[in-house]
């Protein structure tokens, strides 16, 4: 290379340098910018309830009926008073031979995540007795596993996301 070429060279690099830290310097004088927080997309949500709800099948013991499987969305309401989505999910699955120490067990897990539990019972048509845990925290908004000699059913409902949820079909 000449030294004619390489003095071009050097003074666009230099031009270049010189333009990008323009770009990326803070701004002088006024108000600092402040970033605020975004919210996570309502698919982000889902993807999370999603991955929660595929982690307590496995914990729970229980086989599943990938027939039995449900997902929907519907409007929320965001911290800000702006419109969001939310998903629901629910699955439907075999009963189990000592359900309460199925649901013990999901409960377990969940409070080690964090979140907040609570046990019940309850009757299912057939008069069979239910035992159920609720959760709320974490990676969703709320949850719910239930587990009976006959059958065993979950429900998650992921936290509000932005987005519509109509174009969640």
């Amino acid at each position: 290379m000449s030294g004619r070429a390489r003095g071009a060279a050097a003074g666009t690099l230099l031009a270049l340098t010189l333009t990008l830290a323009a770009c990326s310097a803070p701004p002088t004088g006024g108000t600092p910018v402040q970033s605020t927080p975004s919210t996570p997309t309502v698919q982000h949500q889902r993807d999370l309830a999603s991955a929660y709800v595929a982690s307590t099948m496995r914990t729970s013991g229980v086989l599943w009926d990938d027939a039995q499987e449900n997902a929907y969305a519907q409007e929320c309401r965001l911290g800000d008073g702006t419109s969001g989505a939310l998903d629901n999910l629910t699955r439907i699955g075999a009963g189990l031979p000592d359900p309460q120490a199925a649901v013990q067990t999901v409960g377990r897990s969940w409070a080690a995540d964090g979140l907040t539990v609570q046990y019940s019972e309850s009757s299912l048509n057939d008069g069979s007795r239910q035992f159920v845990v609720k959760g709320a925290g974490g990676d969703v908004e709320r949850i719910q596993f239930g587990a009976a000699t006959t059958r065993s059913s979950l429900a998650a409902v992921s936290h509000c996301g932005t987005g519509d949820a109509a174009d969640l079909g």
